[in-house]
């Protein structure tokens, strides 16, 4: 899985955009209310000064002034520099008009208010220059106080989420481990959400397979030791037995079963998922050999018709499974014979017999329509159950079609 594909990264992507739209947009918001209401404070300035401002004796109301926060600025010498650079900014901005140099009321622009170090000024020209001070204060403090809460409750959420996700990571590995026939247990988990329900949940199941699988080893060994215990006992008769032709007939009949035995002991430990296939490289004269070898018959009625080629696949297992295949078309044909070919990476075995009852699908469950398959004469079950199985561990494709009385089994390498 690529990084980006996982889901704390796309949480940690949407969280660090939502934090950056939190700045951007608090930041606009500051700037623009801090912006507005000096607007607003200058307006405010302006107009107090025209309304204390008396036409008739060419004078301001300073004690009125000084009511509303205005004050006068006695040495205005100290600003002179500040005047200048404000008075060259309003010609800047206000080419066609000239500097506020006529008395109150006769130019709209009679006052230039500006702003300085926290602090609001008026120049006002009445024979001579006239500066105000006002202090300013805004509410930067506290919007920024907001939007820095706001960042800390994003935040906050933001590690609260992945704390809250951080099982998955623990549960991604059991499941990856469990896929290949390990059962990792995860870490205790105390969240009571949904997360925390899923793994307790998966931890419990995990725990009934790990008692599952014990149980089934358990009877596998014992079904073993009930079986190769007769096989032994008939070994040791047979050691005792004089040497003749049928001695050495049943020597091999045993060794075959024995054999099968751990076959199939290894099948379903496949099928557990507790073994791979051991998959090299085989001529298929070699695993044609070798399924000849397994048969009961020693002279099978078997007409091959084989192209040189390489088979890859678990040999033992491969092996054991076509020998079912093979054994079922010799055992159950009209005539007793069958017909095996391997051409263009396909074995095709073929036989003139009864078309099968049940299809492959229900072949591939060991006991499937309620054991009635295991209950029938014939067999033709588990042998060809254990075939399919080991051809799906190969991952081959297996079709079988009967056309009059030709039944035909194929298995696409």
């Amino acid at each position: 899985m690529k990084w980006y594909h996982t889901l704390f990264f796309k949480i940690t992507l949407i969280f660090s955009i939502t934090l950056v739209t939190i700045v951007g947009v608090g930041g606009f918001f500051i700037k623009y209310q801090n912006g507005k209401n000096l607007v607003e404070a200058q307006k405010a300035l302006s107009a107090i000064l025209r309304s204390s401002y008396d036409k008739k004796i060419d004078k301001f109301d300073e004690e009125f002034l000084e009511q509303e926060g205005i004050f006068l600025v006695k040495d205005i010498s100290m600003y002179v520099d500040l005047i200048e650079k404000e008075l060259a900014e309003f010609k800047n901005h206000h080419p066609m008009m000239g500097p506020p140099n006529q008395g109150m009321g006769k130019r709209r622009h009679a006052v230039m208010v500006f702003s300085h170090q926290g602090d609001i000024f008026a120049l006002a020209n009445y024979k001579k220059p006239t500066l105000f001070k006002t202090s300013y204060t805004t509410n930067a403090n506290l919007h920024a106080a907001v939007f820095l809460f706001l960042l800390f409750l994003i935040i906050a959420l933001y590690f609260l989420t992945i704390r809250s996700i951080r099982p998955l990571i623990s549960l991604r590995k059991s499941i990856e481990a469990l896929s290949e026939g390990k059962y990792m247990s995860i870490p205790p988990i105390k969240s009571k959400d949904e997360i925390g329900e899923l793994a307790r949940a998966y931890h419990e199941m995990v725990e009934k397979m790990k008692q599952l699988k014990d149980a089934r080893v358990l009877f596998l060994r014992n079904v073993m030791h009930e079986l190769k215990t007769p096989l032994t006992k008939a070994r040791l008769v047979l050691a005792m037995m004089e040497e003749s032709s049928y001695k050495e007939k049943l020597k091999d009949l045993m060794g075959v079963q024995e054999s099968l035995l751990e076959e199939f002991a290894r099948i379903e430990k496949l099928g557990a998922g507790e073994q791979r296939v051991d998959v090299k490289k085989y001529h298929i004269d070699d695993i044609l050999a070798q399924v000849l070898d397994l048969l009961p018959d020693e002279e099978p009625n078997l007409t091959i018709e084989v192209e040189s080629g390489f088979l890859s696949v678990d040999f033992d297992l491969f092996c054991v499974g076509l020998k079912n295949i093979v054994d079922n078309a010799l055992r159950y044909s009209l005539d007793k014979s069958a017909k095996f070919s391997f051409k263009d990476g396909v074995i095709l075995v073929e036989n003139r017999g009864n078309p099968l009852k049940y299809s492959l699908e229900e072949h591939r469950q060991p006991y499937f329509l309620g054991g009635q398959k295991q209950r029938e004469s014939r067999g033709f079950g588990f042998g060809l159950f254990i075939a399919l199985r080991v051809f799906d561990l190969h991952e081959f494709t297996t079709t079988y079609t009967h056309d009059g009385e030709v039944s035909r089994f194929l298995i696409k390498i």
